[in-house]
C-alpha cells in the first residue's frame, strides 16, 4: 500500500499551521491468524482453539441428540448449549492476540466451563443420560490454562472443572469419574508436552544466535581486516622511518591492532533477527545531548527490530534537519508514549525557526529536508502516519504514530 501525504487534511481539532498529515498504512504481508512475530505459542494456541471448537460442536450435537430428549428441563439444556457457542466463539477471539491472553479470561473460562457441567442434574434426572451437557467440551479450560500457566495450573483447572460432576451425588457415575480421570489426565500430558516444547525453543534460539554472532563476527572481520587494519599494519610498518615521532606512532598503531583483533574475537554480537524484539526505549534514550532532551516511559516497550531501526533512522534525519535549520540556541525533545498495546507515538519538537505552511508543504513535495521520503517514506513503509506541525519562529513539531504488532 502506497500512502501519500494529504495536502487537504489535518487532524481533528483547530488546523495549525504548516499542519501536514500521512493517513494510517497498513503494510501488506501473509495473515498470521493467532500469532505474531514474537509469539512462539502462537501456533498452540490456534490447534487448541481449532480442538476446542470442534469439542463444542459436538457438545451442542449430543445435548440436541441425546440429552434434549430425555431432558426435563428443556430451557436448560438450551441454554448451556447457546452458553457453549458463544463463549467459545469469545475464548478463541480472545486467544488472536497475545495481549488478549490474560490469566482472568482462563479463570473465567474454568468457572463457565465448570457451570455447564454443573447445571447438568437442572437439566435431566439421574441416570438418564451418562454425558454432561459440557461433554468433552469440559477439557478446553484445562487445556489453555496447561499452555497459559503450566503443568501443574491445567491439572488444578482440571479437577476444578471435573468437579461439577458430582456436584449432586445421585448423578455420579463410574463413566462421569472416567471422564474426570482422563481429563486431568490430558491437562498433564499437555502440560509436560508444552514445558519440552518451551525448553526446545529456548535451546533453538541459543543456537541460532550463537550462528548468528559467528557470521556477524567473520563478516566485521572481513570489513575489518580490508580497512582499518591495512591502515594500522601499513602506519607500524612505515612509520619508523619519520624518526622519534613515527617510532611512536607505530607502537600505538601496534597496540590498537592488537586491541582490535582481541574486541573482535570477544565481541558479544547482538541479536541479528528481522523480528526479534529489541527495547525501544534504551534505543532511543542515546540521542539525548545538551540540546536535545528525551523523555520516555519508565519501563520497556518491546518492538521488533526492523520497526526501531526505521524508528531511529527517522529521529535522526529529523534531528538532522534541526540541527541545521533550527538555529544555534534552539533546543529540541523527544518524547516517547504509549496509550494503547499495539501502537506507540514519538512527538519530536524544538523552538527553533520553524516554517510556513506553504515552505512545509512545498518542502514535502519536492522532497527537501527528507520529509517525504526519510521521514514521511518510513513511517508510511511500517503501517505509521506522520504529522508535521511547524510556523515561522514557532520551532516545528513531528508526530509519529507507529504500529508496533505489525501482522
Amino acid at each position: 500500500m502506497t500512502a501519500e501525504v494529504a495536502d487537504d487534511e489535518v487532524p481533528s481539532g483547530p488546523r495549525s499551521p504548516g499542519t501536514l498529515e500521512l493517513p494510517p498504512a497498513r503494510t501488506k504481508g501473509p495473515a498470521l491468524w493467532f500469532r505474531r512475530r514474537s509469539d512462539e505459542l502462537g501456533r498452540v494456541y490456534q490447534v487448541a482453539a481449532f480442538a476446542r471448537c470442534l469439542l463444542g460442536i459436538q457438545a451442542i450435537v449430543m445435548n440436541v441428540v441425546v440429552v434434549l430428549p430425555a431432558a426435563t428441563n428443556a430451557a436448560v439444556v438450551v441454554a448451556a448449549s447457546v452458553v457453549i457457542l458463544v463463549w467459545t466463539a469469545l475464548v478463541s477471539w480472545l486467544l488472536t492476540k497475545p495481549a488478549r491472553r490474560r490469566a482472568a479470561t482462563f479463570v473465567v473460562d474454568a468457572v463457565v466451563t465448570f457451570a455447564v457441567v454443573a447445571a447438568t442434574p437442572l437439566a435431566v434426572d439421574a441416570g438418564e443420560v451418562h454425558v454432561t451437557l459440557a461433554g468433552f467440551w469440559l477439557c478446553g479450560a484445562a487445556i489453555y490454562a496447561s499452555i497459559f500457566w503450566s503443568t501443574g495450573a491445567g491439572v488444578a483447572s482440571a479437577v476444578f472443572v471435573s468437579l461439577g460432576l458430582f456436584v449432586v451425588p445421585s448423578h455420579a457415575s463410574i463413566s462421569r469419574l472416567d471422564m474426570g480421570f482422563l481429563v486431568v489426565l490430558l491437562a498433564a500430558c499437555l502440560g509436560v508436552l508444552i514445558s519440552q516444547f518451551r525448553s526446545t525453543i529456548v535451546d533453538q534460539e541459543q543456537e541460532r544466535m550463537k550462528v548468528a554472532a559467528l557470521a556477524e563476527r567473520e563478516r566485521l572481520s572481513r570489513i575489518v581486516h580490508d580497512g582499518a587494519l591495512q591502515v594500522l599494519a601499513l602506519v607500524e610498518r612505515e612509520a619508523p622511518e619519520l624518526g622519534p615521532v613515527g617510532i611512536r606512532l607505530a607502537t600505538l598503531a601496534r597496540e590498537s591492532e592488537s586491541q582490535l583483533r582481541v574486541h573482535l574475537q570477544d565481541r558479544e554480537v547482538a541479536e541479528v533477527s528481522r523480528d526479534a524484539e529489541v527495547d525501544l526505549t534504551s534505543a532511543l534514550d542515546k540521542y539525548s545531548s545538551a540540546r536535545v532532551t528525551v523523555s520516555t516511559m519508565a519501563g520497556e516497550v518491546l518492538v521488533p527490530r526492523f520497526i526501531v531501526e526505521e524508528i531511529e533512522a527517522t529521529l535522526q534525519e529529523i534531528l538532522t534537519n534541526f540541527e541545521r535549520h533550527a538555529g544555534d540556541a534552539a533546543e529540541a525533545w523527544v518524547l516517547l508514549d504509549q496509550e494503547v498495546d499495539d501502537e506507540v507515538i514519538l512527538w519530536v519538537r524544538d523552538n527553533g525557526r520553524g516554517m510556513d505552511a506553504q515552505q512545509a508543504r512545498q518542502a514535502a513535495e519536492e522532497g527537501r529536508f527528507g520529509i517525504r521520503d526519510s521521514i514521511i517514506g518510513r513511517i508510511s513503509a511500517i503501517g505509521g502516519s506522520a504529522i508535521l506541525k511547524s510556523a515561522p519562529d514557532a520551532g516545528t513539531e513531528w508526530e509519529l504514530r507507529i504500529p508496533i504488532d505489525v501482522e
